[in-house]
């Protein structure tokens, strides 16, 4: 099997290296090539530049879409996501056997704690969600071919913002009622994106969380209490906005297994890597 990764930045490089040791061909699209992994076929170009598209290898079974904006504004966001896309499209010599495109849960815009899965109808309340589904339903009307991955808040290495937050002095984090939030290991992400691929008849859409909606005042505080950091303080603010609870059931069902199935899991191997490399240093 022969993969395009259109936009191959972090995630992506993980999961090209998972194509890799499965004996697939990868071709990793991005400006920047220097940053690819050993092994996958650089492809130097553009997403927002069609010029650039022109010389698409013709042997592209699957392609993964999943740019990175270059700013968080609606323009940039425009730009690379459907702009991106109309591009990229236009430039394939062939039609692929199936399209993975990379969305986000921000698509739902629900902010009252209920419980998500595919059937909720999305309804995004900012730019970032209004701009994805639009890329969405560009690539729907494009190819029967489609399956579309909305993917919940990321974390990994380079990515540990909360652990950041949550060592950050004076913190103040709404607890009553409870914020939840959702989120998914990196290496969770690109494992599931793999699974997509290689799935037999999947469905067009999966939620990609990992098992665990959890309050954001909860994580927060299993992450100081593991660096021995004062918990942040509770608020209570009746009207306060509830986030949403992502259900990845489908994603479940269809096989997948995650190494990091709760935020304990993931935040806590990243807090034991830290720890083991300040020991050996």
């Amino acid at each position: 099997m022969n993969v395009l990764i259109a936009g191959c930045g972090d995630v992506g490089n993980v999961l090209a290296d998972l194509l890799l040791d499965n004996g697939h061909v990868v071709y990793g699209l991005k400006r920047n090539i220097a940053t690819l992994p050993q092994g996958v076929k650089a492809v130097q170009a553009d997403l927002t530049d069609p010029a650039t598209l022109k010389n698409l290898p013709v042997d592209i079974d699957h392609v993964v879409f999943m740019p990175t904006p270059a700013s968080r504004n609606e323009a940039a966001y425009e730009s690379i996501f459907v702009d991106g896309w109309k591009n990229l499209w236009k430039s394939l010599r062939r039609a692929p056997q199936r399209t993975l495109l990379v969305s986000s849960t921000s698509v739902y815009g629900q902010q009252d704690g209920t419980m998500i899965n595919e059937e909720t109808a999305p309804a995004p309340a900012r730019f970032n969600g209004q701009v994805l589904l639009a890329m969405e339903q560009f690539a729907a009307n494009d190819t029967d071919n489609l399956v579309i991955a909305r993917v919940a808040g990321i974390y990994g290495p380079g990515r540990e913002g909360m652990i950041r937050l949550a060592t950050s002095e004076g913190l103040e984090v709404q607890q009553n009622p409870p914020c939840f939030t959702n989120r998914i290991h990196r290496d969770d992400v690109a494992a599931a994106l793999l699974h997509l691929l290689l799935l037999d008849a999947p469905q067009s859409l999966y939620l990609v969380s990992d098992d665990l909606p959890a309050a954001r005042f909860e994580v927060l505080s299993w992450i100081a209490d593991q660096l021995a950091h004062p918990a942040p303080r509770g608020l209570a603010t009746s009207s306060a906005n509830r986030g949403k609870r992502i259900d990845n059931r489908r994603l479940r069902d269809s096989g997948l297994q995650l190494d990091y199935p709760d935020y304990r899991a993931g935040y806590g191997a990243i807090l034991e890597h830290r720890n083991t490399h300040e020991h050996t240093k």
